[in-house]
């Protein structure tokens, strides 16, 4: 009897979650606090398996860690950081292999783990370069990373090996033009989710560059506006989001096909606060979120009413514009989104300084 009503109570509670994600999310709330050993040197990325049933960080000093998203627990440890490594700017999972998760980091470290293993099953170092983005290709075939050399480097997935760089432009040669590369540092890199070819980078040249990576050097299309200094920008269908690290105006939407300004998205912020953002998604196709240091919060929008399903606080910190310590640099957030809507945010990722 006890067993059937459990079950039963179950079967309940995922037909109001089904129900709940079809009509969007009725507020955004914190579902789980959960404490990790790294915590210490903060969390600089974070990112959902295909399947959202894990959560992988990345932090501060190089660590990786697991969470188990159904029991709000550590699951594992793929790396317990050092003192000499830099933090983890970013992670994703391979598309065709979820047990394979890519971890690149502000020392120039790209490192392949297996989700059953400590040991990285591969070790790529770029010298002399910071890398700030990174994505796979849909199919899983390429991924790409970007930073502060503003180069794009494509690798192979299967060998790890480098196949193509998209260099960046000379400026002592005066080789720049729009369809040339990045001008200043890179830090947002999304491949399209339905073209395999193509994909999209921004950064602090208040420009998202469009690419196909069967290109040898030039960019295809070029959207002007957005500053971007983290990872603000997303790709759906012929649709880019992006979130600028600007007072007002910051959350945008723009059509891939004409590079034009389709809609400026309200998000929540005082006039003595500004919008400020460092990270924009898509979570389904009506609705996006956001969050950046203005607020210290998130918030999910809803793309055609505008409707704001937030905010949500960041935790430990009274003053939104306070500085680590340390750092100059105001705080912001990271997250990782999983649809439908599961999200989770850390206060303690430094923002770059819009200074070159």
């Amino acid at each position: 009897m006890a067993r059937r009503r459990l079950e039963r109570a179950l079967l309940e509670s995922r037909s109001r979650e089904r129900e709940e994600a079809a009509q969007g999310p009725a507020q955004l709330r914190i579902r789980y606090q959960v404490p990790l050993s790294s915590d210490p040197h903060g969390i600089y990325s974070l990112r959902f398996a295909p399947a959202g049933g894990c959560l992988a960080a990345g932090f501060g000093n190089g660590a990786v860690q697991i969470v188990n998203v159904a029991t709000a627990s550590l699951h594992s440890s793929l790396f317990r950081g050092h003192r000499t490594r830099h933090a983890i700017t970013a992670l994703a999972y391979h598309p065709g292999r979820p047990s394979l998760l890519l971890a690149v980091g502000a020392d120039g470290i790209i490192s392949l783990y297996s989700m059953d293993s400590e040991t990285p099953l591969a070790t790529v170092t770029e010298k002399e370069n910071e890398i700030n983005a990174m994505d796979f290709c849909m199919d899983g075939s390429t991924y790409a990373t970007a930073g502060k050399d503003r180069h794009i480097r494509l690798y192979d997935s299967h060998t790890n090996q480098l196949s193509h760089i998209l260099q960046a432009p000379d400026f002592m040669t005066g080789d720049v033009t729009p369809s040339s590369g990045h001008s200043r540092r890179i830090f947002a890199l999304r491949f399209h989710p339905g073209e395999r070819h193509m994909f999209l980078t921004a950064g602090w040249d208040d420009c998202v560059k469009i690419w196909d990576k069967r290109m040898a050097k030039e960019a295809q299309r070029v959207i002007n506006g957005p500053h971007i200094c983290g990872p603000g920008l997303d790709i759906q269908g012929n649709c880019v989001l992006t979130g600028s690290w600007v007072p007002h105006n910051a959350l945008q939407l723009w059509d891939l096909r004409t590079s034009q300004l389709q809609k400026n998205l309200p998000f929540p912020g005082g006039p003595t606060q500004g919008q400020f953002l460092y990270a924009a998604r898509f979570c389904d196709q009506d609705i996006v979120m956001a969050g950046g240091s203005g607020t210290s919060g998130a918030s999910a929008i809803h793309t055609g009413t505008n409707q704001d399903y937030g905010p949500l606080r960041c935790l430990g910190t009274q003053d939104p514009q306070a500085p680590l310590p340390n750092s100059p640099a105001p705080l912001c957030e990271t997250w990782s989104i999983q649809t439908p809507g599961h999200l989770l945010a850390s206060n303690k990722l430094s923002a770059p300084e819009k200074a070159s």
